[in-house]
C-alpha cells in the first residue's frame, strides 16, 4: 500500500475501489472509516458489548461499500452511517431476549440498577447487597433474584476473551475442534455440505476451513491470509449467512421434490388399493401399445367388473366395497404374471395389461377366471356371490388405436354403459 493511497481522502479512497475493488483498497477504507463504526456503535452503548456492536458495524460498512452508487448524489459518509446503524439495529433485533422475565421483576432490576449506580459514584465502590436492598426498600432476597434473572439473560460474547487467561484465547476458541467434525455427518448431510460450500468464493472457504476446521483463531487467520481481523469477521458472518441462505435453498428444493413425487405418486398409485390408477393405465396402455407396433409384437387388454358391489353397498355400507376392492386387487396383483399390470378402472373394475400375449389372451382368462370364482364364493352380497364380468381384446386383431382395443375388450354390460352415457351426453 502506498503512502500516496494513505493521504487520499476517504470519498476517493471509495471511488477508486468502485473503479478498481482491490483488497488494498478495501482494507484501507475499513481503517479510514473505523471511527465512524465506533462512533454509530456508542449510540447502542449497554444494549450489547461494544466490541459485538463494532463488529457488526463493520458488516454495515462492507454492505455499504458494495452497495453505495455515487451517481446517486449521497455522499458515502452518510449512506455508509444509515447502514453501518442498520446492521447493528438487525443484530439487536435478532439478539433480543427469549427468555421473557416478569413485568414487576424488571423493573425491580432496572430500579437495582440505578441505585448501584448512584452508591458506587457516593461510596467509590460497588455496594453490598443490603446497601443495595435498603436504598431500593425491599430484601435481600430480591436483590439476589435479579441477580439470578440477570445471570441467566446474560449472554457471552464468543470473540471476547476469557478472564485470567493470559493467551487471549477466546471463548469460540476453547470449543472443541470435535464439534465441527464433518466426520459426525451423515454421508448425505455432508454431499449437501459440500456441495454448498464450494458455491462460496475461495477467500470464504479458506476462511471457513482455517476457523472451523483448522482451529485458528481469527488474529491467525488475518496473519495467514494477510487482512484484518475486522475482515476476518465480516467473512465469516457473511459466508456462514450464506451457507444458511443455500442450505435452506437445497431443503426448500428437496421438500418439492418430495411435494412432486407424492403428487406423482396420487397419479401413478391408487390410494385405496395400491395398484396402478386408471389414468396410468390410460398412458401405459399407449405405451405398451407403441412398443408391440415397433416390435411388430402383440399386447392384450383384460377387462373385470363385479355384479353385485352395489347390493354389497346399500347393505353393509361403503367400507365393506372399499375392503372389497383391496382385496380383489391384492388377488389379481398375485394372480397374474410379474410383468402384468394392473389397474383400477372405474369405481369397481380392474383392467389388466399384458405385455407380448396377442390371441392366448383368452387362455390366460380362463386361467384367472378359473382362480377367482371360487375365491368369490366367500365374498357374498345380501342377493347371493358376487360374480365377475369379464371382457378381453387382443393388439392387433381387436383394434389398432386404444380408443378400439379399449372398446372391444369391454364387457358387455360396460358398453351398454358406455353408449348410454355417450347418448346422455
Amino acid at each position: 500500500m502506498s503512502a500516496q493511497q494513505e493521504g487520499l481522502e476517504p470519498e476517493t479512497l471509495v471511488l477508486r475501489y468502485l473503479d478498481n475493488p482491490r483488497p488494498d483498497l478495501k482494507d484501507l477504507i475499513m481503517v479510514r472509516y473505523a471511527s465512524l463504526v465506533e462512533r454509530v456503535a456508542r449510540r447502542f452503548n449497554g444494549l450489547e458489548s461494544q466490541e459485538d456492536l463494532v463488529q457488526v458495524g463493520f458488516i454495515g460498512l462492507l454492505n455499504a461499500l458494495a452497495k453505495f452508487d455515487p451517481a446517486a448524489g449521497v455522499k458515502f459518509n452518510t449512506y455508509a452511517s444509515h447502514l453501518v446503524a442498520g446492521e447493528i439495529k438487525h443484530f439487536l433485533r435478532d439478539r433480543s431476549q427469549v427468555i421473557r422475565i416478569p413485568a414487576w421483576l424488571q423493573e425491580l432490576r432496572h430500579k437495582v440498577t440505578r441505585a448501584t449506580r448512584t452508591l458506587t459514584a457516593e461510596y467509590g465502590r460497588a455496594p453490598t447487597d443490603e446497601e443495595v436492598a435498603r436504598a431500593v426498600g425491599v430484601s435481600t432476597t430480591a436483590i439476589q433474584e435479579v441477580h439470578n434473572a440477570s445471570e441467566l439473560l446474560k449472554v457471552g460474547s464468543l470473540d471476547a476473551s476469557l478472564g485470567g487467561d493470559d493467551d487471549g484465547d477466546t471463548e469460540i476458541d476453547k470449543l472443541e475442534s470435535g464439534a465441527f467434525s464433518p466426520e459426525q455427518l451423515s454421508v448425505e448431510d455432508r454431499v449437501v455440505l459440500e456441495s454448498a460450500i464450494k458455491q462460496l468464493r475461495d477467500l470464504e472457504r479458506d476462511v471457513l476451513v482455517m476457523f472451523h476446521f483448522e482451529a485458528l483463531n481469527q488474529t491467525e487467520i488475518a496473519h495467514r491470509l494477510g487482512i484484518s481481523c475486522n475482515y476476518v469477521s465480516h467473512i465469516l458472518r457473511q459466508s456462514l449467512a450464506k451457507l444458511k441462505r443455500i442450505l435452506t435453498t437445497e431443503e426448500d428444493k428437496e421438500r418439492l421434490l418430495k411435494r412432486q413425487a407424492a403428487s406423482l405418486d396420487d397419479y401413478v398409485l391408487d390410494p385405496l388399493t395400491g395398484i396402478y390408477t386408471e389414468a396410468y393405465f390410460q398412458n401405459r396402455l399407449r405405451e405398451e401399445m407403441h412398443r408391440a407396433s415397433s416390435e411388430d409384437g402383440a399386447m392384450s387388454v383384460v377387462f373385470i367388473e363385479f355384479d353385485g358391489v352395489d347390493a354389497l353397498r346399500s347393505y353393509y355400507g361403503e367400507a365393506s366395497v372399499r375392503d372389497f376392492m383391496a382385496d380383489v386387487a391384492d388377488f389379481l396383483r398375485d394372480g397374474v404374471r410379474r410383468l402384468d399390470i394392473v389397474c383400477r378402472s372405474g369405481n369397481t373394475g380392474f383392467g389388466i395389461i399384458l405385455p407380448a400375449t396377442g390371441t392366448s389372451v383368452g387362455i390366460v382368462t380362463q386361467r384367472l377366471m378359473g382362480k377367482l370364482e371360487p375365491w368369490l364364493q366367500t365374498r357374498r352380497a345380501p342377493t347371493g356371490p358376487i360374480s365377475p364380468i369379464v371382457g378381453q381384446a387382443s393388439y392387433p386383431d381387436a383394434g389398432r388405436t386404444p380408443e378400439e382395443l379399449l372398446a372391444a375388450a369391454r364387457p358387455v354390460t360396460l358398453r351398454a354403459v358406455t353408449r348410454a352415457g355417450s347418448l346422455a351426453a
